[in-house]
């Protein structure tokens, strides 16, 4: 069994795309949660219309009444959740439909320390066409499955965090020993995945596997930036003191967010790249 969660939130114009997606999905155990959280458009009307519709689908509903942070949204459907795997999507994103079921065949194909199977993202507008850019592997000029982290990336996850939050297919049984998601957080998979990659391996599959709709009445696209950087950096303090280097690039983060709100700040940051730039001069000229 795979459960997918589907959120939705004044998503009443995608909807029944994201919905029909997940049904039409080539791997037959499915059920899906479906989580309104408390929107203000037709959604709601538009959910229970669709559910009427698909009376074979396997459905269950959880119907917010009031606001919820994401991640508060994620932690009441995954008590709802009885599949071994599960993913989130928004109810504005699609999945092609062979995701699940070359995701599952990873799983199978893997031992028991494999917790997150990801894959790539197209781009489409608020019509369902694509943009004229590049997939999420293509921009980091990944062209072959070879060069797709897979096992313990926790490193790389901290510098480059390059998975995209719809396109992955999670072990439920991990999600739950690092203690599920983070209410505080408004990044749901940034914080779970890097909790679950200091203990559980990833492995990537090279094909697009979802199409990721670009709005900008998104939540990140909405969202002051500031307040993102601060909530990204609030996730990697946790990870201060357990390595020199995450140390070094969790610093230089925060400088980077911070130095136009403090001239001491500015400073440091200054004296940090140069201090970069010297000991990229002495490597140099030494080696």
């Amino acid at each position: 069994m795979v459960s997918i969660i589907a959120i939705a939130y004044n998503h009443e114009k995608f909807l029944e795309e994201a919905l029909d997606s997940i049904i039409s999905q080539t791997y037959p155990e499915i059920e899906i949660i479906i989580v309104d959280a408390c929107s203000k458009d037709q959604s709601v009307s538009k959910i229970e219309n669709w559910i009427a519709k698909n009376p074979e689908a396997q459905v269950k509903t959880i119907f917010q009444s009031s606001t919820k942070k994401i991640t508060e949204n994620a932690n009441d459907a995954l008590k709802l959740v009885e599949g071994e795997f599960y993913q989130i999507l928004s109810c504005d994103d699609v999945l092609m439909p062979q995701k699940i079921e070359d995701q599952v065949k990873v799983f199978q194909e893997s031992d028991e320390k494999l917790g997150v199977v990801y894959c790539d993202a197209e781009k489409i507008n608020d019509e369902s066409e694509p943009l004229n850019q590049p997939t999420f592997f293509q921009e980091r000029n990944w062209t072959s499955a070879s060069q797709l982290p897979s096992g313990m990336i926790f490193p790389m996850l901290l510098m480059d965090y390059f998975i995209i939050a719809p396109t992955v297919l999670v072990k439920k049984e991990c999600t739950l020993k690092v203690g599920g998601y983070n209410p505080e957080s408004m990044m749901e998979d940034l914080d779970l995945f890097l909790k679950m990659a200091q203990q559980f391996s990833f492995k990537g599959v090279f094909q697009v596997g979802v199409k990721y709709r670009v709005l900008e009445t998104s939540l990140l696209r909405s969202t002051d930036p500031f307040y993102r950087q601060a909530t990204r950096l609030k996730i990697y303090s946790e990870y201060l003191g357990q390595n020199g280097e995450w140390d070094r690039f969790i610093t230089h983060q925060f400088l980077i967010a911070h130095k136009a709100k403090s001239s001491i700040l500015k400073i440091l940051y200054s004296f940090q790249l140069a201090v970069q730039k010297f000991l990229k001069s002495q490597f140099k000229k030494h080696y």
